[in-house]
């Protein structure tokens, strides 16, 4: 009850005294909306394959990240979303909890000391840095129920064991995280392979019923992994190699996380400055409290008086060193030998082997606080020497951020020195200290008190160490509610001036609206607003797609295919962006275009662009200044928006080479449009040209050239005598004419592009006669269309291209026959053959038939053994009540 009462109160607390969820990092981004969408498709029927609101159409099934046929996800079927979202969140840490309690129960060890050493895993460093990721939890929630498994597997060898193995293997699989299914296994992998031993029949146990477990687990989770194959084939993950995976090895440094847990920064719950090195927070926590480390010190004497058997603290020794080797992974000599095992060496954050760690250190603290006998004199001296090794080590650290802070700062991360970071890290070593001199304390104090009162004091302890670990973490986030209803501002800003059909994007590749963004309706909390994008938040998406879009990294969009048309065929009809994309502030007006110096600034400092700017930024997946525009002659006309509503001055034209003579005029474009035009100038044999604006507010400016003239130029205009050269990122992809402004709201433009959007059209009119398209029904999964042309034509559909699609077309009589569907650029097209006909695109993963026979027969062979079961246990149950022999 306790076990199940902390994560209760922690999740539920907030949500009925407060009305907020706990959320945070992709759970808010991605899993929340996920599990949404995938529960509303559920209840009106749709099986959860295809998401239409992401990345023009995705993969969702097969995309992992929804974890669509993981169990918990049916409770948003049936009930609230956000009292679902409650449920799992308890659910899941409550069976971290009590899994792990159990499995120390079956190590022979006290109730005490189980419970207390499975609270702490539940809310260890490994388990809280990731509580931003619902399909890493998942994991967690059936890794101890595997270890219970195993154990019983090596001890006894019983079958039952093998199936409860396999079904919570499936459930890792369903969850969705790669990492948690390959970390976990080779955690349990190794476990058993340890505890067996060189036992021949432990090692045929192992290997016999472990085999049958894999193979229950494949087969129930077919589902999920043979069409996630397929999709990660297609994806922009495909053919990555070591050097890849190298990328998420854990950095030996950050060790000394697991003394100071906030050495590095935090998330500023408590003032701190916020994480200031490379990697990050979430991918690097593993802090379960000083009291296991003293444990693990401990454990190791062969003579300490443990109720854990040394066989087993061997074993965990033993696994707790292999999975700090394989977090390590080429931070370590043998990072060839680990690069080519199967799967994991092209696995991505091998940092999250730090569970078999974690899972370690909280086995030996159950272990050590649950001693058979009080010591002999020699090993309390022993206890009392250990524990005053991680003050030892700590205070080390604390006199290094008291005397130089700035070079504890600069040697142990990739952080310049500042006075937040400085106190941060003083702040940091001193709590820790504090925790340290605690820790020896409860040690001292085991060979004074009675045994009762010692649990009280380790309780108490590890009640405040981690606890104020897990009230500073991630954990506390709590978002708006309409982030979570997707009701902001900005999304029902959107969502009115969508035309039906189109899709839009927020653009921001440089993250300026900082925190805001989460409500502007990116991926993926766009679902929740049911406002379909180009863009999208997860793993994987098609390589192909990614490639033309490069809209897999949130906010950036390939702004080339943009300016030239090419994404016009994704109906990207709503670009959201910023001034900050438009306009780039100089320090003053230069006389030629090669003279301009950018200014950077932090936020706050410029009217014109409240969140700053980063000067000569460099992207090579886009220009981001781009090239000057072209020349012109009598006639010729260029525009230029803003990405604000503004009040300039004055304009300046900026030429590569001096204009020989050219009279010219210049405007300004309001909301609605009209141009309102200023004098004309007139010059000659000059590399500037200045011109006087009229007054007024508006969003962009325009050039005319009246006779003579221009090379190639570039303008800059003045705001309260700030210049502004309108060369940002967007400048030349959105202008004036094919796009408008369609208004502004919390710093955001919305630049709408002139067209109606296209969801199905034909690529030629039929030789006789127009052709009639209408739609005739539509959900995520199966569209079909009502056509009608004389001659055979090719019909375009404006959903993102996918091997799973299939078309075919109904004929006058009904008959379906299939139709070859082929890409067209980034979308689909079919040739569909004259007549009336009615034309079905429907998608279905690739290999989900062969996957569906697999984990129905699996399925169906657990209720048979159900059903054996259960009549076994009614025969035992009549046999015992009329007392005839068994």
């Amino acid at each position: 009850m306790v076990l199940i009462g902390i994560p209760a109160a922690a999740f539920i607390v907030p949500d009925l005294w407060g009305g907020h969820l706990l959320m945070t990092g992709d759970n808010l981004q991605q899993n929340y909306p996920l599990h949404v969408l995938v529960g509303s498709m559920l209840r009106h029927g749709q099986l959860p394959l295809w998401n239409q609101y992401i990345f023009s159409g995705s993969p969702l099934l097969a995309g992992f990240n929804a974890g669509a046929l993981y169990p918990l996800v049916g409770l948003f079927v049936v009930l609230p979303d956000r009292v679902a979202w409650v449920l799992t969140e308890v659910i899941l840490f409550s069976l971290i909890a009590v899994g792990m309690y159990v499995f120390l129960r079956a190590l022979a060890l006290s109730t005490v000391a189980c419970v207390l050493a499975a609270a702490t895993f539940a809310f260890s460093g490994v388990v809280l840095s990731q509580v931003s990721h619902v399909d890493m939890t998942e994991g967690y929630a059936a890794l101890p129920w595997m270890l219970l498994a195993v154990r019983h597997i090596v001890r006894d060898g019983r079958w039952r064991w093998a199936v409860v193995l396999g079904i919570c293997f499936a459930s890792v699989i369903l969850g969705g995280a790669p990492e948690a299914m390959l970390d976990e296994a080779i955690l349990v992998l190794a476990y058993a392979v340890v505890s067996a031993g060189p036992h021949r029949a432990r090692l045929w146990r192992v290997a016999s019923r472990g085999g049958t477990a894999a193979v229950l687990a494949l087969s129930l989770a077919a589902l999920q992994w043979l069409p996630g194959l397929t999709a990660i084939a297609d994806s922009q993950r495909s053919g990555l190699g070591a050097s890849f995976a190298a990328s998420g090895s854990y950095p030996p440094g950050y060790g000394f996380l697991s003394l100071v847990p906030y050495l590095y920064g935090g998330y500023g719950k408590l003032g701190e400055a916020t994480f200031f090195s490379h990697y990050n927070l979430p991918e690097v926590g593993i802090y379960v409290g000083i009291l296991p480390i003293v444990a693990l010190l401990t454990m190791w004497h062969p003579r300490w008086p443990s109720r854990l058997a040394h066989r087993e603290r061997l074993t965990w020794y033993v696994v707790g060193l292999l999975g700090l080797l394989l977090a390590l992974g080429d931070n370590t000599p043998l990072e060839h030998v680990f690069n080519a095992l199967p799967l994991y060496g092209h696995q991505r954050l091998q940092s999250r082997n730090m569970m078999d760690v974690s899972v370690a250190l909280c086995v030996l603290f159950a272990g050590w606080m649950d001693r058979r006998s009080d010591p002999a004199g020699s090993i309390v001296r022993f206890d009392r020497r250990v524990a005053l090794v991680p003050l030892a080590v700590v205070a080390g650290l604390g006199l290094w951020a008291l005397l130089d802070p700035s070079g504890l700062v600069t040697g142990l991360t990739t952080a310049s020195a500042s006075a937040r970071t400085a106190h941060t890290v003083r702040v940091a070593t001193l709590t820790a200290v504090g925790f340290c001199v605690a820790a020896a304390v409860v040690v001292w104090l085991r060979s004074v008190i009675p045994p009762r009162w010692w649990f009280m004091v380790v309780t108490m302890v590890m009640a405040i160490d981690l606890g104020l670990v897990a009230g500073t973490s991630a954990l506390v986030s709590t978002p708006s509610n309409a982030v979570l209803s997707g009701s902001t501002p900005i999304e029902q800003f959107v969502a009115a001036h969508l035309a039906p059909g189109g899709r839009f994007y927020v653009y921001d590749p440089q993250h300026y609206s900082g925190r805001r963004s989460a409500g502007t309706g990116l991926p993926d909390d766009n679902i929740l607003a049911i406002l379909p994008s180009v863009g999208g938040y997860a793993s994987i998406v098609n390589g192909n797609y990614n490639s033309l879009t490069l809209t897999h990294t949130p906010g950036e969009l390939n702004v080339p295919q943009l300016g030239e048309g090419r994404l016009k065929e994704l109906d990207l009809l709503d670009v959201l962006s910023l001034p900050e994309y438009f306009l780039v502030p100089l320090a003053q007006v230069p006389n030629a275009l090669g003279g301009t110096v950018q200014l950077s600034e932090s936020a706050g400092q410029d009217p014109v662009l409240p969140s700053g700017n980063s000067a000569n930024f460099v992207d090579t997946s886009y220009p981001y200044y781009p090239a000057p525009r072209g020349p012109g002659g009598p006639g010729h006309v260029t525009s230029w928006f803003f990405g604000t509503s503004l009040t300039p001055g004055a304009a300046h034209a900026l030429f590569t080479s001096p204009v020989v003579s050219a009279t010219l005029r210049f405007g300004l474009i309001g909301r609605t449009g009209r141009t309102k035009w200023g004098q004309p100038v007139s010059a000659a044999g000059v590399n500037r040209i200045d011109a006087a604006l009229p007054l007024g507010h508006a969003v962009g400016l325009t050039v005319e050239v009246l006779s003579g003239h221009l090379p190639n130029m570039q303008m800059v205009v003045t705001v309260n005598h700030r210049p502004y050269e309108l060369d940002g990122s967007l400048s030349a992809a959105i202008r004036p004419g094919p796009w408008r402004v369609q208004g502004f709201m919390d710093g955001y433009a919305l630049l709408v592009r002139k067209s109606e959007p296209s969801p199905v059209y034909t690529m030629a009119a039929a030789s006789r006669g127009e052709p009639h398209i209408s739609i005739v029904s539509k959900n995520a999964n199966v569209e079909r269309i009502h056509l009608r042309v004389p001659s055979s034509v090719v019909v375009v559909r404006d959903v993102a291209w996918d091997p799973g699609w299939r078309a075919s077309v109904s004929v006058g009589d009904g008959h379906a026959r299939d139709l070859a569907l082929h890409p067209h650029g980034l979308v689909q097209q079919v040739r569909v053959p004259a007549g009336d006909d009615v034309v079905t695109f429907r998608y279905r993963p690739p290999h989900v038939v062969v996957a569906a026979i697999l984990s129905a027969g699996a399925l169906l062979f657990l209720v048979v053994l159900l059903g054996r079961a259960l009549l076994d246990r009614r025969r035992r149950g009549r046999i015992s009540s009329t007392g005839e022999p068994g």
